[in-house]
């Protein structure tokens, strides 16, 4: 629902402040969208409506500071082939039938969320699999972390790829025993795939992404920011498919990285803006590949299958790229998962500050899987950001140990992190990542325990380590920790109820249900139900 009165006062809470509060108040005021009071009940002013807590906890909302809306989004579309919808390869083969028979001759059949570790067999389908259980229809299944797909027969001719094609930069075609097209397609391969396979109705995927952030508030999510506008469908489908949601005031407060070149910005008039509820500063990079495909780029070979994975384009291309984008004002997120990648992050990151010192330009580095030696305080003293997934330690644990074996400790650091002083945010990267900030705030305190043992336990966080980096990282991420991301008198009234305390370490994550979210001083999700307004005699 969507309550816009002039003030609100909510009462008979645990009102958290910020993430470092240990001594909550019971009530707090909101008016104009911002926070005007908070503090003990007797003190309050009145407002023009009141909300009984009965006693639920409250604190500032959460950001997502690197999610993929968009590709959520998609996935609402299309066909689910994630661990919880198949778990054998019989039962994929299966579900690809029934999609043939459902889908128009001369329709494709666009298959998400893929995972071969949630499958009995821990493999990938065959193209000649694929070819019997769809033989007339093209077939594109995208794996759950957007950098590799599985293309049958039919997809391979309606996209003109034959045997002769040559792998392109940072990509390859995957090939059998023989030298024929396994239909395994990765990263740059895969992109070309995504770019150039029919696109659906803008209009329709508009909807999806309203009902998806709708999910997302409903997790208690205040801000988010969508990591790569272009890495699903071509940078100028998704542009076009955001801009009829962007006068929507009831959304998100959103920020976007453009996975666009410098010169492709200007190109295009796009300069670095700071907006409230619409933020367009960052350009996204991608280093390298990823730890599940054994494309990240690392210095040591994978436990399991050797190899040192690639560079997704000309390393010296991509750091002039970086320093052209920093001299441009714009602030700078690149995707690097292999310690090699990393520490060639830095150094790019070390040159712009170096060409031209900025205070604020708070560089990120997304994934920061591999952790070369010393890269943390080359990081501070660059004044850069780690942007982390938790859950990854539990959505990708058999992956994570196969690929690294006993070398696993250390790895995906965060407490380390902070101890740095390195600014740590926690982010989701849904649909790679479990959507839930909750799973991804449970997976930083137990790091995937819960899947077998822990991954590198060392690094884990404590709670309120936990709930800080969903509060004020992603806020601080944006640019927006002086108005966001605390509730004190003057900041922004995004907050929400939750119907137990997460600070309590005794709490698991996992169970907590938010009960109200409120964005702009509006209640954009209730589950409450206690509203009464000053008119019938409720405040005194």
């Amino acid at each position: 629902m969507t309550d816009r009165p002039r003030a609100l006062r909510l009462i008979n809470g645990r009102i958290y402040r910020h993430a470092e509060d240990h001594d909550p108040a019971d009530t707090l005021v909101t008016e104009g969208g911002v926070v005007r009071f908070v503090g003990a009940r007797a003190d309050a002013p009145t407002a023009d409506l009141t909300i009984d807590l009965h006693g639920a906890a409250v604190m500032p909302g959460l950001t997502d500071a690197h999610i993929h809306l968009f590709g959520l989004a998609n996935e609402r579309l299309q066909v689910a082939f994630d661990p919880s919808a198949v778990a054998s390869m019989q039962a994929l083969l299966d579900r690809t039938s029934s999609a043939a028979r459902e889908t128009a001759v001369g329709g494709w059949i666009r298959g998400v969320g893929f995972d071969e570790n949630g499958l009995a067999e821990h493999r990938y389908p065959t193209r000649d699999e694929l070819d019997a259980a769809a033989p007339d229809r093209p077939v594109v299944i995208r794996r759950f972390c957007g950098h590799t797909a599985i293309l049958n027969s039919a997809a391979l001719q309606a996209l003109k790829i034959n045997e002769g094609v040559s792998d392109p930069v940072g990509g390859s075609f995957g090939r059998d025993s023989a030298g024929r097209l396994n239909g395994i397609v990765k990263e740059s391969a895969a992109d070309a795939v995504f770019r150039n396979m029919p696109q659906a109705d803008r209009a329709v995927v508009a909807g999806a992404l309203r009902a998806t952030i709708a999910d997302a508030i409903r997790f208690g999510m205040t801000g988010a920011v969508e990591a790569a506008v272009g890495f699903t469908s071509g940078f100028d489908e998704e542009y076009a498919t955001w801009e009829l949601l962007r006068a929507d005031r009831s959304l998100l407060r959103l920020g976007f990285m453009y996975r666009l070149d410098p010169k492709d910005a200007a190109a295009r008039k796009f300069v670095p803006l700071r907006d409230p509820d619409w933020q367009t500063q960052t350009l996204k990079f991608f280093a390298d590949g990823i730890m599940g495909a054994r494309t990240a780029a690392v210095t040591t070979p994978f436990h399991d299958t050797g190899g040192v994975g690639f560079f997704m384009r000309d390393e010296e291309e991509l750091e002039q790229a970086i320093v052209e984008a920093h001299l441009d004002g714009w602030q700078v997120a690149v995707h690097a998962v292999g310690d090699r990648a990393v520490s060639r992050i830095i150094g790019a990151y070390e040159k712009a500050q170096k060409a031209r010192w900025r205070q604020d330009a708070r560089h990120r580095i997304e994934h920061y899987f591999c952790p070369p030696e010393g890269g943390l305080a080359r990081m501070k003293n660059a004044g850069a950001i780690v942007v982390s997934q938790p859950s990854f330690v539990s959505v990708m644990h058999r992956s994570a140990i196969g690929a690294f074996g006993p070398a696993i400790d250390g790895k995906y650091p965060a407490k380390s992190v902070i101890d740095a002083g390195v600014p740590y945010v926690a982010s989701s990267d849904a649909p790679t990542g479990d959507f839930s900030p909750w799973s991804g705030m449970a997976s930083a305190v137990d790091r995937g325990a819960n899947k077998g043992r822990p991954i590198s336990p060392a690094e884990a966080l404590s709670h309120r380590q936990a709930v800080r980096s969903y509060i004020h990282g992603g806020a601080y991420a944006m640019g927006h920790e002086s108005w966001r991301g605390a509730l004190e008198p003057g900041m922004a009234a995004d907050l929400i109820a939750m119907d137990r305390d997460p600070f309590d370490p005794s709490v698991d994550f996992r169970d907590v249900k938010v009960l109200m979210t409120m964005i702009r001083g509006a209640v954009e999700h209730d589950t409450l139900g206690s509203h009464e307004s000053a008119a019938a005699g409720y405040l005194q």
